[in-house]
């Protein structure tokens, strides 16, 4: 389920890294731990697991949504009291109002050493992505980026790939097929060939944004993802894994989450709203 969080700045101004994800990945697994720190140490250390031990923490977040907001070098100047953003988890949904108790009324600090932001979250409202019927394409639009990537060399190392590359799309059915896999502890049915899918770019134009993460630790690596629009043609169940628990890699430290794109005529990402950071 999606949850669309209104966080209220309690300093006078308020100034973000421009690499936050991190930071607010941190704040989500402390809210969690605080209510059952069993199970965020579960998702922290190991997570769902398919047979072949591949991980997956099955939940996402999305950018900031800034209405009013400056950028000064590697610093996001916040000039709106308000900001938003929305945050997904691949649960029943008998636990809504166990998540929205959770995060309401929380007060958390995010930042680094340079600049911090006191926040206190206003309202949780739940959000139902209105999803196609049974067999239709699912349209979406990313609102943080999708990162699919594959390895390559003797040392193995992540090459981030492009939309248009040959192998993203079927990175990206593998990827939610695993989600599965290791959510359900289902075997993947036998009909559920990749190459029977459909991925379709819609966007003229494809935003790719590289985040850093753990700044300044020994830990710090560069992320490379993509803001675009998109649709999915594939089982009803991959498209809900994506929505919940994020398309690609990265998604509990902020990458792939995606919304339903309702529009009658698909825009561009140049013509996207810029206050999403």
């Amino acid at each position: 389920m999606q949850f669309n969080l209104t966080l209220r700045c309690l300093d006078p101004n308020p100034v973000l890294p421009l690499n936050y994800q991190y930071e607010f990945s941190s704040w989500i697994y402390k809210v969690l731990g605080n209510a059952d720190a069993e199970y965020a140490q579960f998702l922290h250390e190991k997570g769902h697991q398919t047979p072949r031990n591949k991980s997956f923490k099955l939940f996402c977040f999305s950018q900031l949504y800034v209405p009013q907001m400056a950028i000064e070098g590697d610093r996001l100047l916040i000039k709106s009291p308000l900001v938003q953003f929305r945050l997904s988890f691949y649960i029943d949904r008998t636990a809504e109002e166990f998540i929205k108790g959770l995060f309401r009324q929380q007060e958390f600090r995010v930042g680094d050493r340079y600049s911090q932001v006191r926040f206190v979250v206003e309202s949780v409202q739940v959000e139902a992505p209105e999803r196609p019927a049974t067999g239709q394409v699912l349209k979406v639009r990313t609102l943080s980026p999708m990162v699919i990537g594959r390895h390559e060399g003797p040392d193995q190392h992540d090459t981030y790939l492009h939309p248009n590359d040959p192998d993203f799309a079927p990175l990206l059915y593998l990827n939610l097929m695993e989600k599965y896999e290791a959510a359900s502890g289902n075997a993947i049915p036998v009909w559920w060939d990749a190459r029977r899918f459909g991925f379709r770019v819609l966007s003229e134009n494809i935003r790719s944004q590289l985040i850093t993460i753990k700044v300044g630790t020994p830990q710090e690596s560069k992320i490379k993802g993509y803001r675009f629009d998109f649709e999915l043609d594939c089982p009803p169940e991959l498209q809900e894994m994506g929505l919940y628990a994020g398309f690609g890699r990265y998604n509990a430290q902020g990458f792939g989450f995606g919304q339903v794109l309702r529009e009658k005529r698909v825009i561009s990402t140049a013509n996207r709203q810029k206050e999403r950071v």
